[in-house]
Order: C-alpha cells, then sequence, then structure tokens
C-alpha cells in the first residue's frame, strides 16, 4: 500500500439515525474539499433503525407500521444498497479518504470491498475467530454473514462503510423489513440463523464497545499499512452537520424514494448486481415514457448514473426499440466508466414495463396491470398476456377459503357467499374449468408436475406477489406455462407467517381479486376471446 501514514479516526457513539447520516455526509463533502485528512469512524445508534438504501422506497422495504411500534428509527443512506436493520450493539466503520490514498491497490470498484472488508476481518479475527471476506460485499464466519458493506463518492473522495453485527434480535429484524423474499428460498428463510450470525453469539459473551473498536483498528492499521490517531469533529464538519440535520430528519429526504402504485407500471428483474425494480409513469394515450424510477438493492457506481439515465428516458416515444437504444447510447457515450447494473439489465426493466401496456388491448383496467404474473416455460423475460392457450385448471390457495371452512384444506365449496370462492367455484365451472385447492408449497409443486405429466398445457391460479416472486424460478424450472394472479395484501408475508403458509398451517385469510379473475377467464377461455 506504499509509505505509512496516519489517518484520523472519531469514535462518534451512539447517534439517532438521521445525526448519524448528516454525519456521513458532512464529513465526505468536508474531505472531498480537501478542509478535513483521510478519516475512520466508528459509529452506533441509539434508538435502534431500519435504514434503507439511497435508491429504495420505504414502503417497498421496511415495515413502517411495525417500526412506529417498537419505536425503530426509520432512515435512508447515503449509499446504495438493501434496507438493513442495526441494533443498539451493532457498530459501523467508515472510511473517507481521497482516491489517490488507496490509489495503487484500487482500479475498479471491487477491489474497495476486497481491501477494506478484508481489512476489518482480520480485525474480528483478533478475537481468535475465523472471519473471511466473501465477495461482493460481506463478510463471513463459518459461511454466516457477519457484515456487510457499501460506498458512494463525489470526485475525489470517498465513503466506504461496513456494518458489524455484534448482537442482533432477528425476530425484530424480519419484522422491521420486508425481507426480499424474491431472492430468498423458503429454506433460507426458515434457518436465517444459518445465513446471518453476530459477534456476541460467536464468542459466547458480549464483547465491549472499546475492545471491538481497538481489533477494528488494528486490522485496519496492520491489513492498510497505517498509523492513527484519534481526534474529535473539527469545527468546520460540526458546522456542516448542524445545516443538514433538519433535512435528514425530515420526510422529503427519508421518503424521497416512493412507489406510486396507482399510477405506475412496475416490474422487477434479477440481476448479478442485485433486485431492479421499475416503475415506470407512462401517458398511454400519447404512447410517451413519461418518466422512469429504479428503485432495489442492487449496486452502480457513481450512484449518479442513475438519476442521468432517467432523466434521458424522459418524455420519450415507447416504440419497442427506443428505450433500449437511448440506454446503450448513454453507456456507451458516458464521460464516466460505469460498474454494477449493465444497460441491458435497465432496459430489460423498462421494456417489462412497456410491454405490459398489452393488456389494454383486453380492457384489464390498469390499476390491474401489475397484478398479472406470466409463468412462462423457458424463463420469464416478457410481460406480454399471450392468449393463444385456455385455462385447464384453476388453482386456489387455501388461504382464499375462511379459517372456519370445511373445505379450507379440501376441493369443493359449499356456495355460502361468505367469501369469494363460492363465485369463482361456479365461474370455472361454467366455463369447464377444473379447480385445485393448493394446501402448501409441496401441495403446489406436486400438483404442478401431475398436471404437466396428464399432459395440461396451460394452468390458471392466484397467489400474493411475495410468493410468486420468492418461487418464480420454481415455477419456470417445472415448465408448465401458465398466469398467477395476485391477491390482497393482507399475505403470511406481510405477518411474518410464511413458515406456517409454507407447511399448510396459515390461519390467516387472503382475498382474491375476483374482478380480475372473471376478466383473464373471459380473455382466455370464453369465444369472444378469439376477437379480443
Amino acid at each position: 500500500m506504499g509509505t505509512k501514514k496516519k489517518i484520523r479516526v472519531l469514535d462518534t457513539g451512539s447517534l439517532s439515525a438521521s445525526e448519524n447520516m448528516a454525519l456521513d455526509e458532512a464529513i465526505l463533502e468536508s474531505r472531498e474539499e480537501e478542509k478535513i485528512p483521510d478519516t475512520i469512524r466508528f459509529l452506533s445508534f441509539d434508538p435502534h433503525c431500519a435504514l434503507v438504501g439511497y435508491f429504495q422506497s420505504v414502503d417497498g422495504e421496511i415495515r413502517t407500521g411495525f417500526c412506529k411500534k417498537e419505536s425503530i428509527e426509520i432512515n435512508r443512506r447515503i449509499t446504495g444498497g438493501g434496507a438493513i436493520y442495526w441494533g443498539i450493539r451493532d457498530i459501523g466503520w467508515e472510511i473517507f479518504a481521497s482516491k489517490e490514498s488507496f490509489s495503487p491497490g484500487i482500479s475498479v470498484m471491487e477491489d474497495f470491498y476486497r481491501i477494506f472488508c478484508t481489512a476489518a476481518s482480520n480485525g474480528i479475527n483478533k478475537f481468535g475467530l475465523k472471519s473471511s471476506f466473501r465477495p461482493r460485499n460481506d463478510i463471513e464466519i463459518k459461511g454466516r454473514k457477519v457484515s456487510g458493506s457499501g460506498g458512494t463518492s463525489i470526485k475525489k473522495s470517498f465513503m466506504f462503510q461496513g456494518t458489524l453485527l455484534v448482537e442482533t434480535n432477528l425476530d425484530i429484524m424480519v419484522r422491521a423489513l420486508r425481507i426480499p423474499v424474491e431472492k430468498l428460498r423458503y429454506s433460507e428463510i426458515n434457518s436465517l440463523k444459518e445465513r446471518i450470525t453476530w459477534l456476541s453469539r460467536e464468542l459466547g459473551y458480549l464483547p465491549a464497545r472499546e475492545d471491538i473498536i481497538k481489533n477494528l483498528l488494528e486490522g485496519f492499521s496492520q491489513s492498510l499499512e497505517l498509523d492513527y490517531y484519534f481526534d474529535e469533529l473539527s469545527a468546520i464538519e460540526k458546522k456542516l452537520f448542524q445545516k443538514k440535520i433538519d433535512y435528514f430528519r425530515s420526510s422529503k429526504h427519508i421518503y424521497r424514494v416512493s412507489e406510486k402504485k396507482n399510477i405506475q407500471i412496475k416490474s422487477i428483474n434479477k440481476t448479478a448486481a442485485g433486485f431492479i425494480r421499475c416503475g415506470a409513469s407512462i401517458d398511454i394515450k400519447r404512447k410517451i415514457l413519461k418518466n422512469v424510477n429504479f428503485t432495489g438493492d442492487f449496486f452502480i457506481y457513481p450512484k449518479r448514473a442513475v438519476f442521468d439515465i432517467e432523466s434521458v428516458l424522459k418524455n420519450i416515444s415507447i416504440c419497442r426499440n427506443s428505450p433500449l437504444r437511448i440506454i446503450n447510447d448513454f453507456y456507451k457515450n458516458c464521460p464516466y466508466s460505469i460498474e454494477g447494473v449493465t444497460e441491458e439489465n435497465l432496459a430489460l426493466s423498462v421494456m417489462k414495463c412497456i410491454e405490459k401496456l398489452e393488456l389494454k388491448k383486453y380492457k384489464i383496467p390498469p390499476r390491474y396491470f401489475n397484478d398479472i404474473f406470466i409463468v412462462e416455460t423457458s424463463g420469464n423475460k416478457t410481460a406480454k398476456l399471450i392468449t393463444d392457450k385456455k385455462i385447464e385448471v384453476f388453482l386456489l390457495p387455501y388461504c382464499a377459503k375462511l379459517p372456519d371452512c370445511t373445505y379450507r384444506f379440501s376441493e369443493g365449496c359449499d356456495i355460502c357467499g361468505k367469501c369469494g370462492i363460492g363465485e369463482l367455484t361456479d365461474l370455472l365451472k361454467n366455463h369447464g374449468i377444473k379447480s385445485k385447492t393448493i394446501t402448501s408449497y409441496e401441495n403446489l409443486e406436486n400438483t404442478l408436475k401431475t398436471l404437466k405429466e396428464d399432459g395440461v398445457k396451460f394452468f390458471g391460479g392466484c397467489c400474493c406477489e411475495a410468493f410468486y416472486l420468492k418461487h418464480k424460478e420454481d415455477f419456470e424450472k417445472i415448465g408448465l406455462a401458465g398466469i398467477l394472479l395476485n391477491t390482497e395484501n393482507r399475505t403470511c408475508y406481510d405477518l411474518g407467517k410464511e413458515k406456517d403458509a409454507h407447511y399448510g398451517r396459515f390461519e390467516g385469510f387472503t382475498e382474491i381479486k375476483l374482478p380480475l379473475v372473471k376478466k383473464i377467464i373471459k380473455i382466455f377461455n370464453s369465444k369472444k376471446s378469439e376477437n379480443a
């Protein structure tokens, strides 16, 4: 790393989420203006908090009602990545420095993760543990994540930060965050303790905060070949912090990214750099893409690239190749290097939104555009509704039958009128569609395999969005094409009961969207649909 140099160390103790976020930006801007030296900061939070990444929507990532009830502060980081929960014992470490300070060891953004996470790992190992850097941005102990990291930069300076879990309440964490089930399989949710760990769990005792900081500093000092000295915030940093704190406490900052469900068409796209949620505001009559909004737990450097791309996608024609051409041209002619999300990832996310406009020709109300999930047999890369097949079997979730219903876990319905299943049963019968009540995930998988073996070509059904996203790849692997329709949002995932639902023990009730189901059955199974 070159000649040994000294680096300033700050321990700002426990602050509120808004104070820590404001201080992050104050220190980074001070370093950019060369008014402070390279700095390592250690921080903690009190009260406990839930933080979304810079590009994420609070409503989409955090259970705000639960957080309010449990006095969990909500805020937004100045770095990208996913939502995280901070307990009051957890410790953060941050490095603010000129890019030139570490330039010999850094050529791409991935080098930041490797160099700084390895240094922090070496500090953790001074407790006698065996942690190691796990690409892309984690530190693990025996395969369990104990620390995550991320960063941001301005022109000449960067901030790189990591979270060290010290004493974690998984029950609080799972309920505070809307765990992105689309990137977790059920077994992983069920065994969260096997995926995540924390320092006190590995040591068998809760180490003192000063001992944790001491060991981390030794890891940084040895790995990065640095000497260090403790200091206090400068007058410049304090002044800048005071100017920023009101903004970081404001709803304008915390809720700066929103999901306007009633006016946006949305898509979700899994990429190597993370999940991309794209919200597209479209003038249907004029066929104009008014604007797009990319959110999610993806990584892109520099982060201004997202805003620049969103800017060039404003008020453009939605002819099929236009967004792809514009995004490709942006990447090709961009004056700075972009790492992380590719142009193909972003273009596909936008096109998935635009393709949903095809639903309009079937007279499906726009409010339902985001409630239709197409199950393809060879990868879901389209959102278009292809009606060349008829629905042969319709799958009913048992949770759409009342908890005290005699038929909740079996076939049939006594048409009592207390839920929508009775009316739907009549509708299916009139169209010659068989129905099947699904009582667990295992039952669903076996049912789809059996239907395929029996020669069924196309199925329909109802499930919540969270379930579809979680099992999207499972549906595709089975290889039976179909269409799934979203249910109302009072789901097992919102209630933290996905384990019960998986095994068919969920006691809640989820309503089907009967008007949407009727419309889809009419499109696929009525003779009139041939001329739709």
